[in-house]
């Protein structure tokens, strides 16, 4: 029993940075008759230590795969916008619609662990 219980621990500590798509989207004012293209929904998350203490944070460089940055913090808004412009680019879009982003903090054991997200989400147009 000892012996998993490091690797679940770390597993459970670890980032994660994922896009998520949809493809139907009905609540964009859309001028010019531009098309949407997708719906995005990037999340990139991270477990912090004391509120500041970096222990596993999401890969912005590799999203939906699985891996981690250990002991570096790269849950920022920066790197939320360079996984929308990957996106973009991978769609061939040129505009975002409705491009907003929030931060969400959860905390565990009242202050010692914290799993910190940032959330950006948009409407990608041709």
């Amino acid at each position: 029993m000892r012996k998993w219980l490091l690797p679940v621990l770390l597993a459970s500590c670890a980032g994660c940075a994922t896009i998520q798509r949809a493809t139907d989207y009905h609540g964009a004012r859309i001028e010019n008759g531009e098309q949407p293209i997708e719906t995005v929904e990037i999340e990139n998350t991270g477990w912090l230590l004391f509120k500041f203490i970096p222990l596993g944070c999401g890969d912005p460089k590799s999203p939906n795969e699985f891996g981690c940055c250990l002991f570096r913090n790269t849950i920022t808004l920066q790197n939320n916008l360079d996984m929308l412009k990957t996106e973009m680019d991978r769609v061939k879009s040129t505009r975002a619609l409705n491009l907003s982003s929030r931060k969400t903090d959860e905390t565990i054991f009242i202050i010692l662990l914290t799993r910190h997200a940032y959330h950006t989400s948009a409407v990608l147009l041709k």
